[in-house]
This record gives structure tokens, C-alpha cells and sequence, in this order.
């Protein structure tokens, strides 16, 4: 059975969240209908990714428009590389968007920034076990919609947090694995997701 990080990470939410049901979990995995936050923030990725090192005002991609604050782009040789590794009997995927090193980085769009949420997560502590990396780092970008321009967004200078690799950290991540195949087993036994998300 093969999952991505994504779909572990929402399993892991569900666990905590008493008020939704398997059903609506297996529709989230399987029949999943993104926001419009969610395709500004997928256009905001295609466009660091096509970006070219440079300056810019804006970056455009996908219908959507990015106006930066004076923007120098910095980029890795090494992005959206995707791997694959098996957990027992949950195989899971990854695709990272930045690799420098042994460091890992996620791009990642809000309207506000709340920092105290990506550190209990499970997506870092897969990327890092993935990748066989040390330091997760999140490029927090909040983007906010200019009125009357549609497809158009603001974008603030990034807030960077990061997080390091720690004993236990695979024995985690196998943990959390075996109880999400143990849950698709169960409930969506022909479950195979697309491989081009995270």
C-alpha cells in the first residue's frame, strides 16, 4: 500500500479531532476538492519552481500573480525531488521542495502566520527520515488577496522556522505509519494515491 506524507499528516489530524468521522477522512483522502487558498498556494509553488535566480516584483504561474516585496530568489540546485520508502507495510512518498544539504525546506502559504502548529506535525519528521536529512526548515510565506484583482496576491518576506532530526524520530514515523494502514486496511482497502502531491 503506498501513501504520501500528506495523507499521513491528515490521518494523524484526525486522530485528535473528535468531531470527524472515517467517512469524511476517507473522502478527504480520496475525493479531495481543493480550496482557492490551496490553488493560490499550489500556483505560489509552480512559480518558485520555474523561477529563474534573480530579482523580482512578481512571479506568475498557473492564472495567478505574486507581487513581492523587492524579491531576490535564491534556488537550490536540488528541487521537487520526490522518494519513496517503505514503513513495514506502508510504503510512503514524499516530494520535497527544496533539498540544500542535509537540510530539507517546505514552501508554505497562509493568510496569517501562526507558528505554534507546524511543529507537532508528522510532515518534517517523514521528509527528514525520506531524505536522510538533519534540519527541516518551513518558508512560511503569507499571502493575502490585493481587492478588485482577482488572481492576484500580496506576498510578505517569508518567516523561516526549522526543526532537527532526533533519536526516535523513524520509530515515530514507523508508528504512525502502521496505525495509518492499519486505518486504510480497514476503510479504503484499494487506496492508492496520485503521486503528485506531497
Amino acid at each position: 500500500m503506498l501513501a504520501r506524507v500528506s495523507s499521513l499528516e491528515a490521518y494523524r489530524r484526525w486522530l485528535q479531532d473528535e468531531d470527524m468521522s472515517a467517512a469524511e477522512l476517507v473522502e478527504r483522502l480520496t475525493d479531495f476538492q481543493p480550496t482557492e487558498a490551496m490553488l493560490a498556494g499550489t500556483a505560489f509553488h509552480a512559480a518558485l519552481e520555474t523561477a529563474s535566480v534573480g530579482d523580482y516584483d512578481k512571479l506568475e504561474a498557473n492564472g495567478y500573480t505574486f507581487l513581492l516585496p523587492d524579491a531576490a530568489i535564491a534556488l537550490p540546485e536540488i528541487r521537487e525531488l520526490r522518494t519513496q520508502k517503505d514503513y513495514g507495510s506502508l510504503s510512503v512518498t514524499g516530494k520535497l521542495d527544496v533539498l540544500c544539504g542535509k537540510r530539507v525546506e517546505d514552501h508554505k502559504t497562509t493568510a496569517s502566520f501562526r507558528p505554534d502548529g507546524y511543529f507537532e506535525g508528522y510532515q518534517w519528521r517523514f521528509y527528514l527520515d525520506l531524505f536522510d536529512a538533519d534540519v527541516f526548515r518551513w518558508n512560511v510565506f503569507v499571502i493575502t488577496p490585493v481587492p478588485g484583482l482577482g488572481k492576484t496576491y500580496n506576498v510578505k518576506p517569508p518567516e523561516l522556522l526549522e526543526q532537527c532530526r532526533y533519536p526516535g524520530m523513524h520509530d515515530d514515523c514507523m508508528d504512525l505509519a502502521a496505525q495509518f494502514h492499519g486505518f486504510a486496511a480497514q476503510y479504503m482497502p484499494e487506496y492508492v494515491p496520485a503521486l503528485d502531491a506531497s
